[in-house]
């Protein structure tokens, strides 16, 4: 009679209720004890047990792995289990006790591991062709081999020293431990790759993949099982053949029973033994009933032979065993070593007098598993049930923020200073721990006074209120077709600390020996819904717009602020990025895109991430040591005073070798000349000489080199885009001399009489001086000590960069005082802000981090400057010929007066001489804040809205400060590092960036959508598959093709420029870098850093009409450079090798290219359709009005349905067809959606008041009834 199988019972577990249900991704049995092992692709490995037919499986155990899917489970020995997931490698007990670890980097994922059947070893390989032979009762690594190819599958038998190996290239081979890791023998199995292989004796069992004959670049299962023999490993001893349509993707091997897995679920037996018998079909098999769009993700069989356990995509578990026919309550049996032989269970005849243990203690071979537990007529205390599962232990408390925050580190070993606030091993915690921890409002109680005590998260807030929230939109109540405005967050107690309240506000808190609030360092806090839920208004109630500190290099965002609010600079830029500039790593260009971004953003928050990876791809920037390392701090250890200083250098002179194709229009100057006085036209040719960015910035420097020996001297004239201020103390003496160093004979002389310099001292020092320099002259041809005379012979037209002294010994004093000792104190003749002179603060050793670790900070004085920084300085620069070499030497070419008056000249001894007037425009400092971090930069420049006022840029904050707040150098946690003035009149440099923007202006052109080319382009005659420049009339998957666009025409871009174009535009992403998450003891997770996407496909498609009606005109695929961490292919649509130049199937274009054309269409005001276009446009990195958004998401929400529906389930709802069916298309997605948003119109238009609302209820309501997935057609 033919056995029956039959469904014992269907379950699925979530480890915690709100979660979702994770797919199983690998699964397994105890071979000692009736658990089932089951790994989830979160990284969580629970343990089950049968229960009872058709109920729940009762969970074990339950612990968290890894923070990737778990590939393979291998249990061995007495309850252990080998763990495999794409990182990491562990041995854990059936408890969840970690045994070791062993992990990978991120580009180099376990591909396929194996256990030897004692348990004792195991293989494991890396995507990379590593591989290593472990020991699983030591933990340690027996040997190292490389194998070259990716392996997928394994089997590994120590004994006789066999590994088999089944490749991604379709290769089957087998290796020998004892002679190396050679291939002995190999076979070429399948066309594409191997799926799955098992080993049963000596035949090799495997299935998988082969290309589709009627399209060459598809890849579809293979129908047939191919079986080997490893004793001659050639062409397949047998083929079985599972007919038409199979899909075989997994395989068990139990004793003599091949057991193969199908993607639809089903489950189908083969007898492994004999050749003759494999074509015979097993009675074994399983149908389970898998949902529409669900499939087979795991399987495995009972060592018994009597259950097996199939997993599909939407978590649920099927167990099928053997129908006895008997009671329903039967439980089928998972592990062998319970078996216990029948000849060996006594019987008694009197079952009333003695107790039924059910076997003979007297047999020796009899298990002591096997003693039963007698009659009970109640549930054991060890039946658990899932309501009685509890999480056990609480993370400690974090280390106090002040105290992280002195960290040294010295031989790998860090160190800091304990305060003692706490008794010994004390932990305290407060009610709503796991609360607080999971919200993360514990970690946002410092910022109360900036948030004024409300919730960072806009999610948080709309719930507090009763309102709906879609992760910081909001929909109003009324349904007028168009843009939908936002609820702005800022409450009316918020609105009243504007302008001089929160000036008042910022005064007091700067009072105090840690910096205030507002200069802390800024961190964003990460809800479920991600970055999009962080309410960054909040932190600013300005016009201006703030850049988040969370992307690496991000140090930059004090600097690029800086440039920006520097109106020359940013118009010459922005005219720059709308040119043809073919650069690719344009830093202009990039400048460009983020200060039009920061112009339309309105006060929202932006980011710089788009700008910054074209920093780190520059090798220059690496050479000059301008990138953070892996941890984010500076690459060679220096300040970030410091690294701006370079940074600031490195953009400037970049920029002005990328712009100098803006030069003035030769046929205008030649006109304009004839009217000018003769002094006017030399003035004007000295210009001409320089570059537009020279004009803007720095000043021009004339050096005389004049050896004392042989009196031959050497001029030439050079740049300065940032002047280096001299340290207030000259620390120069005779062995720096020597040793090949600089003194100033004025600084030495101030230093014997103990005098200290002013600040407008050391600006004039800055322009004019004679120093003594030790190097060689060509004429001696020897080293001799050379007199170096240099100055300028006209003032900065437009701004002036000032660079302050950030080494150790500029700030170090005799004594140490408090700040507020160091506020009141004053060196001997010390005058006012504008003239006085310079005072160092006092205090012990420090370095530019941070101080002495075991001080308190207050008495850290590192950059205690007694004088404010004045707001303005009069200039005047002696008119000698910078030919004729002759230099004053009393007081040197320039002066600097302090401004008192308005005049516009200075009278001296001789003559009366044109005064030029300076203001501060802007100051970057470095706030070293021990509470937050060790240091960071700030930056303070002039409120564009007001004359008078000042704004600080921390990161994503803005704020008003007070004006005696931006000037004061008298905190110890403040360290100035670059000043920039702007000369009051900059009325010549003004007419030359007019004419720059009259004749360049920001207009990006229409010709990139018209007639769109690129760089990448290749000729024909270059391409891969086209040998001999002839056509071979085959598609190579190399041969770059067209895309899907279809350019705009004429008349479409004459639309596009009247604003009045319609688009519907959707994009795809790929990742860059994983989310940093940090796990607790109780298996919660917090997210530290989210994942780093980039833009991999941007489509764009028509909506305004006509024959071409939804059909695309940008359909781009970005080359990207750097490694890729996920494709996401699913959901992308994107394979490996599609997005690198010569491997690429698509006609790629650069980031910048693609990023300019969606540039182009939001400058052009035209209305863009999409589905969450918040998310989109912040990783495209650009900020498009809210005018100009559909956003088909937040249509079909209101107050009552907060939900945010999928795009695929409203498609359905209106058009009864399925999108999506297998991975996502950016192109097929716009159109959906603007299918979808033409739907809602036609439905607003129709009825404005009531259609949307029935709409919406219809949806809800089947929604609800279909879990919101699309039934079966």
């Amino acid at each position: 009679m033919d056995i029956v199988w039959s469904e014992f019972t269907q379950s699925w577990d979530s480890a915690d209720e709100s979660q979702a249900v994770w797919p199983i991704s690998a699964l397994s049995t105890e071979p000692s004890s009736e658990l089932i092992y089951a790994g989830d692709m979160s990284g969580r490995l629970t343990t089950y047990t049968l229960f009872e037919r058709n109920e729940p499986l009762q969970r074990h155990t339950s612990f968290l792995c890894a923070h990737t899917p778990i590939r393979q489970i291998h249990p061995f020995g007495q309850s252990h289990v080998l763990v495999r997931s794409d990182n990491t490698l562990q041995v854990r007990t059936s408890g969840g006790i970690k045994v070791f670890e062993k992990s990978t980097t991120p580009n180099e994922a376990f591909t396929a591991s194996a256990v030897c059947e004692r348990g004792k070893d195991a293989f494991v390989c890396t995507s990379a062709g590593a591989a290593s032979l472990l020991n699983l009762e030591r933990g340690s690594v027996i040997k190292r081999f490389t194998i070259g190819t990716s392996t997928v599958s394994a089997s590994l038998e120590k004994r006789s020293g066999l590994l088999l190996t089944a490749t991604a290239q379709g290769t089957i081979a087998y290796r020998d431990l004892r002679s190396g890791i050679d291939v002995v023998q190999s076979v070429n199995a399948f066309e594409s790759s191997v799926g799955d292989m098992v080993q049963n004796g000596s035949f090799v069992f495997a299935c998988g993949s082969m290309v589709d004959p009627t399209n060459a670049y598809k890849v579809i299962p293979d129908t047939c099982v191919r079986v080997f023999d490893i004793r001659k490993l050639a062409e397949p001893v047998s083929v079985l053949d599972l007919g038409e349509g199979a899909t075989p993707i997994k395989l068990w091997s139990v004793d003599d029973t091949l057991w193969i897995c199908h993607d639809s679920g089903y489950v189908e037996t083969r007898f492994a033994g004999l050749a003759n018998d494999w074509q015979e079909v097993g009675s074994g098999y399983a149908e389970p009933v898998l949902g529409e769009y669900a499939y087979a993700s795991a399987f495995c069989a009972a060592p018994t032979g009597t259950a097996v356990l199939i997993s599909d995509t939407e978590g649920i578990l099927h167990v099928w065993s053997e129908d006895s026919g008997g009671d329903d309550g039967d439980i089928p049996q998972i592990s062998t070593k319970g078996n216990v032989p029948e000849e060996l269970i006594p019987t008694y005849s009197n079952a009333d007098d003695e107790q039924l243990l059910g076997v003979d203690f007297d047999d020796e071979s009899v298990s002591l598993s096997a003693v039963g537990l007698g009659p009970v007529n109640e549930r054991l205390l060890s039946s658990l049930y899932d309501r009685r599962m509890f999480d056990v232990g609480r993370p400690i408390n974090k280390v106090d923020a002040s105290i992280t925050g002195n960290l040294r580190q010295i031989d790998n070993v860090g160190y800091m200073f304990n305060p003692r606030k706490g008794r010994r091993n004390q932990q305290v915690f407060s009610r709503g721990w796991r609360a607080k921890w999971r919200d993360g409002a514990a970690a946002g109680q410092d910022d109360a006074e900036l948030t004024m005590g409300r919730s960072k998260f806009l999610s948080q807030q709309q719930w507090r209120r009763g309102g709906s929230s879609n992760h910081g939109e909001s929909r109003p109540e009324s349904t007028q077709l168009g843009a939908r405005s936002l609820a702005s967050p800022v409450s009316s107690h918020s609105k009243s600390l504007r302008g001089a309240d929160i000036v008042d506000l910022v005064g007091q808190l700067s009072v105090g020996k840690l910096p205030p609030k507002h200069l802390q360092r800024m961190r964003i806090e990460y809800s479920r819904f991600g970055v999009e839920d962080f309410d960054f208004s909040l932190y600013n109630s300005t016009k201006c717009s703030g850049l988040e500190g969370d992307i690496a290099n991000s140090y930059a965002n004090a600097l690029l602020q800086v440039i920006f609010y520097c109106k020359e600079l940013r118009t010459v830029v922005l005219s720059h990025c709308a040119t043809d500039c073919p650069e690719t790593y344009c830093l202009s260009c990039q400048l460009g895109f983020l200060f039009r971004m920061l112009e339309t953003a309105d006060g929202a928050s932006c980011h710089a991430t788009q700008l910054l990876q074209v920093l780190a791809d520059r090798p220059e920037a690496a050479a000059l040591a301008l990138l953070e390392d892996e941890n984010g701090n500076p690459s060679d250890g220096t300040s970030y005073a410091v690294l701006v200083q370079r940074l600031l250098r490195f953009v400037l002179e970049q920029a002005n070798a990328e712009c100098m194709a803006l030069s003035a229009d030769r046929d205008q100057q030649l006109e304009s000349e004839q009217s000018q006085s003769e002094g006017e036209q030399q003035h004007k040719q000295q210009q001409q000489q320089q570059r537009i960015i020279e004009q803007i910035i720095g000043f021009t420097q004339y050096t005389n080199t004049t050896c004392p020996q042989c009196k031959g001297t050497h001029s030439r004239s050079s740049h300065v885009f940032a002047a280096d201020l001299d340290p207030p103390q000259g620390t120069s003496g005779l062995a720096a001399l020597l040793a090949g160093g600089s003194i100033s004979a004025k600084r030495a002389d101030m230093m014997r009489a103990g005098k200290r310099t002013g600040i407008l001292e050391l600006i004039a020092r800055t322009f004019s001086r004679n120093e003594t320099t030790r190097a060689w002259c060509a004429e001696c041809r020897k080293f001799q000590l050379l007199q170096t005379e240099k100055y300028v012979t006209s003032v900065p037209q437009g701004y002036l960069a000032l660079n302050f002294p950030i080494a150790d010994q500029t700030f170090a004093g005799a004594n140490a005082t408090a700040p507020s000792a160091a506020v009141s104190a004053t060196a001997p003749g010390a005058s006012t802000a504008g003239s006085g002179p310079l005072s160092v603060g006092a205090g012990g050793s420090s370095n530019a981090s941070g101080g002495n670790p075991g001080a308190d900070p207050a008495t850290q004085m590192t950059s205690s400057w007694q004088t404010p920084l004045p707001t303005e300085f009069c200039m005047t620069v002696s008119s000698e010929d910078a030919s004729s070499g002759s230099v004053s030497q009393d007081n040197g070419r320039v002066q600097v007066y302090p401004a008192k008056s308005t005049d516009e000249t200075v009278e001296t001894e001789s003559e009366s001489r044109p005064c030029s007037r300076f203001k501060l425009v802007a100051i970057i400092s470095s706030i070293r804040d021990t509470s937050r971090g060790p240091e960071h930069l700030v930056m303070h420049t002039r409120d564009p809205h007001n004359a008078d006022g000042w704004l600080l840029f921390n990161d994503f904050l803005v704020q008003p400060v007070p004006e005696e707040r931006v000037v004061g150098l008298n905190d110890w946690w403040r360290v100035p590092s670059i000043a920039i003035y702007a000369n009051a009149d900059r009325s010549q440099l003004a007419q030359a960036v007019d004419d720059i923007a009259r004749r360049f202006p920001y207009k990006i052109s229409t010709r990139i959508l018209t007639s769109p080319r690129s760089v990448l382009d290749r000729p024909i005659s270059y391409r891969r598959g086209n040998k001999g420049g002839t056509n071979t009339g085959k598609a190579s998957r190399n041969d770059p093709k067209r895309n899907e666009a279809i350019p705009l025409t004429k008349s479409e871009a004459e639309l596009l420029e009247s604003g009045d174009f319609k688009c519907a535009f959707d994009a795809e992403f790929v990742v860059l870098e994983s989310a940093k998450m940090e796990v607790f003891s109780d298996g919660t997770q917090e997210q530290h850093k989210p994942p780093v996407h980039t833009l991999a496909r941007l489509s764009v498609v028509r909506a305004n009409g006509g024959l071409l009606h939804g059909m695309p005109f940008i359909d781009d695929y970005v080359e990207i450079l750097r490694p890729i961490a996920d494709y996401a292919s699913q959901y992308s649509g994107i394979y490996a090798g599609d997005l690198e130049k010569g491997t690429s199937p698509f006609k790629l274009s650069t980031m910048k290219e693609v990023y300019k054309k969606l540039r182009l269409l939001a400058d052009s005001r035209c209305i863009i359709i999409g589905h969450g276009l918040k998310h989109d446009f912040r990783i495209c990195n650009i900020v498009v009005p809210p005018a100009q958004q559909r956003d088909t998401m937040v249509l079909f929400q209101t107050s009552m349905y907060i939900r945010p529906i999928a795009l695929r389930f409203l498609y359905w709802f209106f058009f009864q067809k399925c999108i999506q069916t297998r991975e996502h298309s950016s192109v097929e997605d716009a159109q959906a959606t603007l299918k979808v948003y033409e739907s809602y119109a036609k439905s607003v238009n129709e009825d404005p008041e009531h259609s949307i609302s029935s709409v919406l209820d219809i949806i809800y309501s089947l929604g609800s009834q279909l879990g919101w997935k699309i039934p079966e057609d």
